[in-house]
């Protein structure tokens, strides 16, 4: 081990596993040694069996078992829910290779995860925004235990602590907050337990890079539960090279905590307070330089390979992030109530050389964007004879503040100072029930409505170097010259859902939805004297099967759907190079999806494959006044305004598919052996609406063996992810000053070692 590991080792490592040690030794104290003759791991076993709400999978030798999802605001199977659901665990999750929000899309069909500047921009089945701005959310949502993460650049974070995974594909907003239009991720972690126990993890990996994680639950006092999970990763070395400012770029660091106390308020009542925090470092999806064969203004084209970069400002991208929630939950009668209370903070700093050129063309250096959020949701199950309903309240508030020198010396009216905020309130109130006409056939209806306010004020002012008005610090552009009722708006609307499904038998379901979604209009802070875009709607028709054949060894869940999607709202790249909000007239999009899982009869061991694909064929029914660009000889790109009308949407690749088995085998000495491969295939798709610029196809290939030792406390892994080094880009952006492309992960691989006590 090298120095600069060494030193990484002593400042991630070291205190990460002081801080186990002191959390282990006071909950031991609390609750007293683990029992040698029962070791188990993080709290999965236990969970399994106390809550409902915890996947519950059967071993292979007995077929495929439950996963309860929480898809419709209470537990119930995922095999009868009429949606198409994605359910993924903590530990298929791990075994795939998927350790962050992005690179979930490797085992979701139709699920394309864009990176933007740190941020994670999810796409379901074609339908998502490129909100990389402060304020604005994006048309697919993320949630974390039931709390909506508004802000693109807070989905970026490891998937440390993580119970499960469920993706909802169409459109959520009955019930669920804001802005699910394409659907949503919900990201659900451990709850703490009653007995102490916990695991931690370190390894190495390539890139000089360090990385270890800690979990750790038990009783504090009777009826006081709590738990502390810990994550850091150190990467000293970038995949790549600045070859002007002679530096690494393409590395990311970041250190995480999430803890959760649950208190039993009596025999009917809980609440569970949580807290986290991370901070995170990393320039990946904002280092960028002119695409292969394309050159920037000034003539300028790329250097090396597609990981390095002569822009002129060092990289940097810093997100903080922290929250505190609190969640009760108690029965009253034949009534579950539910409470959810969160405030989060988040804060980006952030450099930004849009064309990765030495010339300064456009450059954001020391971006400031800060956003506070605020949501408070009510919620109510229960039944009356053959109607079981949900119904709640749900109130959100954020206030988004963002400020942005802008420098270029090629073009003097780019020279400007942008500091903006936007204020949103925003209140729903919604009820959903289902009507068992039968034991096989159920009726479905759900209605929701909400209101949003949505106020901006900002200022443009000019920078050195700005011809006119003369010197820094004149006012260009502000929102006390735009008339009030173009800078506050409001927006009302109705979404509603209905669903047929029917029961063949335990094992075969089929139904048919409709439903409608609804993405609220928004301001963009980065042109705060702009007017507000419109907001979207979606109509969503869809049906499927759900099917566990051949004695629950082989599980098929199919859907077909069709959208119809008005106003969608876009981005570009405005005269000033920064972002623009603008809406596109209309698109359709349909295609299938389908996953299947199999437990394979081996005469050793245990065999499980998976397999899913999505079909998709996404368009711009009416799309006239789209912004065009032409590449110049001379370097750069000249706009104009097009007809993209029937072009492919972007983001809408036609097919992906993911294949992947896992094979774990008993040894002889009385340990484990396991492999793990996932191969992930995209097809191609269009990064402008142009149809210009195309990602080509590609495949991602992960892998892990692992050996557990006998005690089944020790664990021992080796991984790799993206085996064969496929080359791909993970964010492309086009503009005046040229097309300009953000580099995905090269080949990454390391060893890690884990224990659970």
């Amino acid at each position: 081990m090298g120095g600069s590991n060494y030193r990484s080792f002593r400042q991630v490592v070291l205190p990460l596993l002081a801080s186990s040690s002191l959390c282990w030794s006071g909950l031991a104290a609390a609750q007293g040694e683990p029992d040698p003759s029962n070791p188990m791991g993080p709290a999965e076993t236990e969970r399994a069996a106390e809550d409902p709400q915890v996947p519950q999978q059967a071993p292979s030798s007995s077929g495929l078992g439950d996963i309860v999802v929480t898809a419709q605001r209470r537990a119930e199977s995922l095999q009868k829910v009429p949606i198409s659901i994605t359910a993924v665990t903590s530990e298929a999750l791990a075994r795939a290779g998927v350790t962050d929000t992005q690179s979930l899309a490797v085992v979701t069909p139709g699920l394309q995860a864009t990176s933007v500047r740190s941020a994670v921009v999810p796409f379901l089945r074609g339908i998502g925004t490129v909100n990389m701005t402060a304020g604005d959310e994006g048309a697919t949502a993320v949630y974390v235990d039931g709390v909506l993460y508004s802000v693109a650049a807070a989905n970026v974070f490891s998937l440390n602590n993580v119970e499960r995974i469920e993706v909802l594909r169409g459109p959520q907003g009955t019930l669920f907050g804001r802005n699910a239009v394409g659907g949503l991720l919900h990201i659900i972690t451990k709850d703490p337990s009653n007995r102490t126990q916990g695991s931690f993890e370190i390894g190495i990996a390539n890139y000089e890079t360090i990385f270890g994680s800690a979990y750790i639950t038990g009783g504090l006092a009777p009826g006081v539960a709590a738990d502390l999970a810990v994550y850091t990763t150190h990467q000293n070395e970038g995949w790549g090279r600045n070859v002007f400012l002679d530096v690494d770029q393409h590395y990311n660091r970041d250190v995480a905590a999430r803890s959760k106390v649950a208190v039993e308020l009596g025999t009917d009542a809980t609440a569970t307070i949580s807290l986290d925090y991370s901070l995170g470092k990393s320039d990946i999806g904002s280092t960028r330089q002119p695409l292969p064969g394309r050159l920037s203004t000034g003539g300028v084209g790329p250097v090396g390979t597609i990981y390095d970069s002569a822009g002129e400002i060092p990289p940097l991208g810093r997100k903080e992030q922290y929250g505190v929630g609190l969640r009760v939950e108690w029965d009253v009668g034949d009534l579950a109530i539910q409470t959810i209370s969160a405030y989060r903070n988040h804060k980006v700093d952030s450099n930004l050389d849009s064309d990765g050129t030495p010339l300064r063309v456009f450059s954001i250096e020391e971006e400031e964007a800060v956003t506070e959020t605020f949501q408070q949701e009510l919620l109510v199950n229960g039944s009356v004879g053959p109607v079981d309903y949900t119904m709640g309240l749900f109130y959100f508030y954020s206030l988004a503040d963002y400020g942005a020198p802008i420098r270029s010396e090629v073009a003097a009216t780019n020279n400007i100072f942008i500091d903006s905020s936007m204020e949103t309130k925003s209140y729903s109130a919604f009820g959903q029930a289902t009507f068992n006409v039968t034991d096989a056939l159920r009726l479905t209806g759900g209605l929701r409505y909400t209101h949003d306010t949505r106020q901006i004020e900002g200022t443009i002012t000019s920078l050195p170097g700005f011809p006119t008005p003369p010197g820094p610090g004149a006012v260009i552009g502000s929102t006390d010259r735009v008339p009030s009722d173009v800078r506050d708006r409001s927006w009302g609307k109705l979404t509603w859902r209905g669903v047929v499904d029917y029961e063949f038998s335990d094992d075969v379901m089929v139904f048919a939805s409709i439903s409608r979604g609804f993405k609220s209009g928004v301001f963009s802070v980065t042109a705060p004297t702009s007017p507000a875009v419109d907001p979207e709607t979606l109509d969503a028709y869809e049906g499927g099967i759900k099917a566990d054949l051949f004695g629950r060894t082989l599980r098929l869940n199919v859907s077909a759907f069709y959208y119809d999607y008005k106003n969608i709202q876009v981005t570009t790249i405005g005269s000033q190079g920064v972002p623009v909000l603008l809406n596109a007239a209309a698109g359709e999009f349909k295609g299938v999806d389908a996953e299947l899982v199999y437990v394979a009869p081996v005469p050793v061991g245990n065999l499980q494959l998976r397999a899913s694909f999505a079909v998709l064929d996404g368009a711009y029914e009416s799309y006239p006044g789209a912004l065009f660009y032409t590449p110049l000889p001379a370097g750069g790109n000249i706009p104009s305004i097009g007809d993209a009308s029937g072009n492919t949407a972007t983001q809408a690749p036609k097919f992906t598919s993911s294949v992947s088995f896992d094979y774990t085998l008993p040894l002889n000495n009385g340990g484990t052996a396991g492999v793990t491969a996932t191969w992930a295939y995209n097809d191609g798709f269009f990064w402008d609406a142009q149809n210009r610029l195309r990602e080509p196809s590609y495949n991602i290939v992960n892998g892990e063996v692992t050996y557990t030792f006998p005690d089944e406390m020790w664990k021992v892994r080796a991984f790799a992810r993206n085996i064969f080094d496929d080359e791909r880009f993970i964010y492309v952006s086009t503009g005046a000053n040229g097309d300009t492309g953000a580099p995905a992960a090269p080949r990454t691989y390391g060893v890690a070692i884990s224990r659970a006590f």
